[in-house]
């Protein structure tokens, strides 16, 4: 009956810890890294080398630089983006100024564009952390505009900002090898582990 008793025991366990481990996946997967910040710049410009400097070391692997002075491609692509913003009756004062930064999400959805060098976390926290929808912000700092945009245009309008361009290679600092949306999951795997331990444990004493 004992053995019996410490069976059940040893289960429920182990469906515990499978449940969380399941939940720590879910998790990363509800708030993983599903956004992607795409800045078109030049290497001349020192308010693009300081926030191409901040992206990287905020937004490693989630953060490209198109560098219009260097490629040809991305020089024609903002070209063309100017064009479509401008379409919509944004003023071509703005869109002349770089930085330019486009948040994007799922690789179909434009979130925000970003005008100017912009290097305050909380800034780009609350920004990211918009939910898709058919309008999408214009922000050229103090001023924020809202330009209405179909999915099916941000999908396309995405596909051309996303085109040929470079990705950043620099790796994270120390400070960033574990991610803020990864605690959560790892958190919720190491206590799993710990319970299987603790019940295999408890079965050979």
């Amino acid at each position: 009956m004992v053995q019996t008793v410490e069976g059940s025991r040893i289960v429920i366990a182990c469906l515990i810890s499978a449940l969380l481990v399941v939940a720590a996946l879910l998790s990363a997967v509800a708030i993983g890294s599903d956004v992607h910040l795409y800045l078109y710049g030049a290497t001349w410009c020192p308010h693009c080398r300081s926030l191409d400097q901040f992206l990287t070391q905020a937004y490693p692997g989630s953060y490209s630089f198109c560098k219009i002075d260097l490629y040809e491609v991305c020089k024609n692509n903002l070209d063309s983006i100017r064009s479509f913003f401008a379409s919509k009756g944004v003023s071509s004062e703005y869109l002349g100024y770089i930085p330019q930064t486009y948040v994007t999400k799922d690789g179909k959805y434009l979130i925000a564009v970003v005008v100017g060098a912009v290097t305050d976390v909380q800034f780009w926290q609350n920004i990211t952390a918009r939910s898709p929808q058919e309008k999408v912000v214009f922000i050229v700092p103090p001023n924020v505009y809202e330009i209405k945009m179909s999915f099916q245009e941000q999908q396309e309008l995405v596909a051309l900002i996303t085109k040929y361009t470079v990705t950043t290679t620099a790796p994270p600092s120390s400070q960033q090898i574990v991610k803020p949306q990864l605690i959560i999951p790892i958190t919720l795997i190491a206590t799993g582990v710990l319970v299987i331990a603790y019940s295999i444990f408890r079965r050979r004493k």
